[in-house]
C-alpha cells in the first residue's frame, strides 16, 4: 500500500507544479501584453499585415524566459517561478531578439504574400512561401531554445540551430508535431485558447527540447560551462 507520506508527497507536487503553470501562464500573458491589446485592436487587411505579425514581436523574449524558467524548474523545482521567469527575461532579453527579430521580418513578409497574393501577384508561390515560413519558424524555435540555455556568439546560434534539426531528427519532428498541435488549437478552439495553454505548450517544448540541450552541452560547452566555437560547415 501506498504510505501517508508518499500520498503527501505526490499532493505536494502536483500542487508545486500546478503552481508553476499558472504563475507562467501569467508572467507569459503579461509579458505578450502589447501582442494581445495590437491583434484585438488592429483589423486584418494588406496595410496592416506587417505591422500584426511585428506585433508578435513581444512573444520572442516572453517564450525565452519561460523556457528558461522551466529548465531551472528541472534542475531545481523550487516555488519561485516568477522569479525565475523574470531572470530569464532579463538576461535572455537582448539575444532573444536578435534572432527573434529578422525571423518575424521574414515571417511577416512570407504571411503578407501567402494572405494577399491574388492581389500582390505572387499567390503562384504560396506552397514556397509556406514551406520557407515552417522552416523559419523551426528555426526561430530552435535559436530560443539555445539563447534560454547559453550564451553562444549569434552567428554560432544560428548555426547550431540549423545543425541541431539535423543531428537531432526526433526533436525536430517534436517541434512540428508541437506546432501542428498548437495550430489545430488555434483553429478549433480560437486564438484566446493560448492565454490558457501558454504555459502547458513551453513546458512541453522545453522537454522535447532537452536532447537538443544535453547534445550542445556536451559537444560544444568546456567544462567551465563556457560555450565554444560552432561546428563547421
Amino acid at each position: 500500500m501506498t504510505s501517508p507520506s508518499q500520498n503527501r508527497s505526490a499532493l505536494t507536487s502536483v500542487t508545486e507544479g500546478i503552481y508553476w503553470l499558472v504563475t507562467i501562464d501569467v508572467l507569459l500573458v503579461l509579458a505578450c501584453s502589447p501582442t494581445i491589446l495590437a491583434w484585438t485592436l488592429l483589423p486584418a487587411g494588406p496595410s496592416n499585415v506587417l505591422v500584426l505579425v511585428l506585433a508578435g514581436a513581444p512573444l520572442v523574449p516572453a517564450v525565452s524566459a519561460a523556457l528558461y524558467a522551466w529548465r531551472r524548474w528541472s534542475e531545481d523545482p523550487d516555488l519561485v517561478p516568477a522569479s525565475r521567469f523574470l531572470h530569464g527575461y532579463r538576461v535572455n532579453l537582448l539575444d532573444s531578439l536578435k534572432v527573434g527579430m529578422p525571423a518575424v521580418i521574414v515571417l511577416g513578409i512570407l504571411t503578407a504574400n501567402v494572405t494577399f497574393g491574388a492581389q500582390l501577384g505572387t499567390a503562384g508561390f504560396n506552397v514556397a512561401f509556406l514551406i520557407l515560413g515552417a522552416l523559419v519558424l523551426l528555426l526561430l524555435v530552435r535559436a530560443l531554445t539555445i539563447v534560454s540555455n547559453f550564451s553562444f556568439r549569434l552567428v554560432d546560434t544560428l548555426r547550431l540551430s540549423v545543425f541541431t534539426l539535423f543531428a537531432k531528427p526526433l526533436s525536430t519532428l517534436a517541434l512540428v508535431s508541437l506546432g501542428v498541435l498548437t495550430l489545430g488549437l488555434v483553429q478549433v478552439v480560437g486564438g484566446f485558447a493560448l492565454l490558457l495553454t501558454g504555459s502547458l505548450l513551453t513546458a512541453a517544448l522545453w522537454h522535447s527540447e532537452k536532447p537538443v540541450a544535453r547534445l550542445l552541452r556536451e559537444r560544444f560547452v568546456s567544462p567551465d560551462e563556457e560555450p565554444t566555437t560552432a561546428p563547421a560547415g
